[in-house]
């Protein structure tokens, strides 16, 4: 994806995150952690990620936005905003999975030999989603929203897997979980920059969402905005 500037957002979770890429190369991000607070913080954001890079609006050839799951009104607002800027613009839209963005950021940072990637995402109450992915970013468990109790991943810890948790799902297991094969990772992975492998390689592959028609993921219904 030669020279292709490609806007990412993130709102999938309390931060509000927006990077600039240019190719394989993130020039700018800016996150807020200002809460659910996505509808008036996302074009300020926007603005000034342009702003330090001296790149005009029109000059942007492509959106990645973080489709869920995650927070109901952060997915909403967030998808909205892109698919409003890329009909303006007449530009394509790229949607990449909110877990598989977290997995992408703990294989990056913190890749290991056999190990299986589980980020997780607070789901309200007792419940996170989660899902499994290997070193190469295949999908190793399905997306699901779970009550996490001392069984959860048994069968991946049996096939002598090294299990890596990470997200803001995190504070769920650690009081449920122990085994030496189990380590967690404080470090934030909800971030817009790590949206760009993922959209190198749709954008490389023309994998555009339909601007009509594409959706946040919510994985389940809410029963209360969040």
């Amino acid at each position: 994806m030669k020279e292709k500037k490609v806007l990412l957002i993130d709102t999938s979770t309390k931060n509000c995150s927006v990077a600039i890429a240019n190719g394989e190369i993130v020039l700018f991000q800016q996150l807020s952690a200002d809460g659910f607070n996505h509808a008036a913080i996302l074009p300020a954001l926007v603005k000034e990620n342009l702003i330090k890079i001296n790149l005009e609006l029109n000059q942007i050839d492509a959106i990645a936005i973080s489709i869920g799951p995650g927070s109901y009104t952060g997915l909403r607002v967030g998808l909205s905003f892109a698919k409003a800027l890329c009909t303006a613009l007449k530009i394509p839209l790229i949607t990449v999975s909110t877990l598989e963005m977290m997995a992408s950021a703990m294989v990056q940072n913190f890749k290991s030999e056999n190990a299986v990637y589980i980020p997780l995402l607070d789901a309200r109450r007792m419940e996170v989603y989660a899902a499994a992915y290997n070193n190469d970013l295949e999908i190793v468990e399905e997306p699901k929203a779970m009550i996490v109790d001392a069984k959860s991943w048994n069968e991946l810890i049996d096939l002598n897997y090294k299990i890596i948790f990470g997200g803001p799902g995190i504070a769920k297991t650690k009081t449920v979980l122990n085994h030496p094969k189990i380590f967690f990772l404080e470090e934030d992975i909800c971030e817009a920059k790590y949206l760009n492998d993922l959209a190198v390689k749709k954008y490389n592959k023309q994998q555009f969402a339909d601007l009509a028609y594409s959706e946040p993921f919510y994985l389940k219904q809410f029963n209360e905005r969040v």
